[in-house]
């Protein structure tokens, strides 16, 4: 991935302003009152519409949305941009805090407890649907994503598959829509605080471009590697919705960091 894609002074607008953010923010809240009232028609409209060729297709987006397999990729930014990956894995980890804090403040049940007709694809969950934990941490991953790419198109292709991995949830039968709003609200509203308070001054002590010869950033990238390590060989093969597919992403990950290492070798040497 080019890294002149994600420089720190040419981000993405619509996550650089906070303004904009917030307004993002409360239209995502206006538009949760009626998704959250229509709920189980909606729900049943969006999980009806399934077919053997689309199923893999939405398994594949969810198990992408698996916080492991998002971690390590956004692991991976070490090679472009190290914010990238510390703002996004902060983000992540403040917003799955948030939605476990929620969920067990306000238990539910998942659509196949309530619902009679309802086309489950992977695993069969029954409690802890509200709100969406894979639509918060995809959501969190792609706007710290965002936030540093100068790319406008690129930015709003990663925002998109964010939204498709929340609505893979309705589609594999995991989640209701509010579910899955409400884990994208988590997300934006986490990120927000996050950006206007804490980020200032973490920023200062995370390098915008990676420093092979610093220990901090050694001790990360083999961090790193170990993760993606036990992505390949245990998380995938034993706990992912689709193994295949985790599988596949973990060695796309391993390929990166192995030909980007060696690269910035190169170019230091």
């Amino acid at each position: 991935m080019p890294s002149q894609l994600f420089s720190t002074s040419e981000c993405s607008r619509g996550t650089k302003s906070p303004v904009l953010l917030l307004a993002a923010l409360v239209i995502l809240l206006i538009i949760f009152i009626p998704v959250f009232i229509f709920d189980n028609p909606l729900f049943l409209s969006i999980n009806g519409l399934h077919s053997s060729f689309t199923d893999p297709v939405w398994l594949a987006l969810t198990t992408l949305g698996d916080g492991l397999l998002l971690g390590i990729i956004l692991g991976a930014f070490l090679l472009v941009n190290p914010r990238v990956t510390v703002m996004g894995l902060l983000v992540m980890i403040l917003s799955s805090v948030v939605v476990h804090i929620v969920k067990a403040a306000y238990p539910s049940y998942r659509p196949a407890e309530l619902l009679q007709s309802v086309h489950v694809v992977g695993p069969l969950l029954r409690s802890g649907s509200f709100p969406s934990g894979h639509a918060a941490a995809s959501m969190s991953a792609a706007l710290a994503i965002a936030y540093f790419c100068s790319s406008r198109a690129i930015a709003a292709i990663v925002m998109a598959i964010a939204v498709l991995i929340g609505l893979s949830r309705i589609f594999v039968g995991a989640h209701f829509p509010a579910d899955v709003l409400g884990g994208i609200i988590c997300a934006f509203g986490v990120f927000l605080i996050f950006r206007l308070t804490a980020w200032p001054a973490i920023e200062e002590h995370v390098a915008p471009r990676p420093a092979l010869s610093r220990r901090r950033f050694r001790v990360a990238f083999c961090f790193e590697v170990l993760a993606v390590l036990f992505a390949l060989f245990v998380h995938a093969p034993y706990s992912a919705e689709l193994p295949s597919f985790a599988v596949l992403v973990a060695l796309v990950v391993l390929v990166f960091l192995a030909t980007g290492y060696r690269k910035l070798r190169v170019e230091r040497a």
